[in-house]
């Protein structure tokens, strides 16, 4: 059986491999919000914007932005559908 202790050591697991998996510009905005939480808070959403572009610029899965997102749109339409039964 898992106690409550067990169960947030292994989420905190699995975040950590899941950070590992990021590319290296998704791990440096990531250190930069941990490490300036004061700052990241004051930016605007402007500039949050300007900072994170190219994050999956590293990403090996995606070699063509267009037809990645027009594939996870196309998911879209049966998910709405799903919900309105």
């Amino acid at each position: 059986m898992h106690t409550a202790k067990s169960h947030e050591r292994d989420v905190f697991i699995d975040v950590i491999e899941k950070l590992r998996l990021l590319s290296s510009s998704q791990q440096r905005f990531i250190k930069e919000m941990i490490v300036q939480p004061e700052k990241t808070i004051a930016t605007s959403q402007k500039e949050l914007l300007k900072k994170s572009f190219g994050v999956w610029a590293d990403r090996k899965d995606i070699s063509n932005s267009l037809d990645y997102v027009y594939h996870i749109r196309a998911g879209w339409g049966t998910r709405l559908g799903r919900e309105k039964g």
